[in-house]
């Protein structure tokens, strides 16, 4: 009993903190309410259309949601077409190669959009004897992209990216 009136003393000597503030409000987030009341991620498809200097480099969809970001992947090695002979220090081969990423972003609470990364790898102009070389141009970029739109960006190389957000 002495312990238990010595703490409540000395306890009553310290003044309490203050409680801690309110949490803030969470960000919202692009999600809807499915069957039974359930959150369900926003999902959309992107029509993707890539070309460089006029010619297509990748064209196809990606389904996107607000929770999911979407990717495709190609990268190519083969033999050169003409026979260089073997030298030291020379790679006999061609490379190619394309990725890209989409990720869904917000800008603010009424306007969504995609973040985009783009790798695009290509033959350089490397020529026997010298060594084969390859050319990469790299895109990381986000857009505003609402239903029905569609946003052009470009980027070194001649890239051109074409993203339709299908309604």
């Amino acid at each position: 009993m002495i312990i238990t009136t010595l703490i409540q003393t000395v306890s009553a000597m310290f003044p309490t903190a203050p409680p801690a503030p309110p949490a803030p409000p969470a960000p919202p987030m692009m999600m809807q309410r499915g069957f039974g009341g359930a959150m369900v991620a926003e999902r959309y498809v992107v029509d993707v259309d890539v070309r460089a200097d006029g010619a297509v480099v990748w064209t196809g969809s990606l389904r996107v949601a607000s929770n999911a970001a979407a990717s495709f992947r190609r990268d190519q090695t083969e033999a050169e077409e003409s026979d260089c002979g073997v030298r030291a220090g020379y790679r006999s081969g061609v490379q190619t190669g394309f990725s890209l990423q989409l990720r869904p972003t917000r800008f603010d609470e009424a306007d969504s959009g995609v973040a985009v990364t783009l790798r695009w790898t290509r033959p350089g102009t490397g020529q026997c004897p010298v060594q084969a070389s390859t050319r990469t141009v790299e895109m990381n970029d986000a857009v505003r992209l609402k239903a029905g739109e569609t946003v052009t960006m470009k980027g070194d190389g001649g890239l051109v990216v074409k993203l339709h957000r299908r309604p």
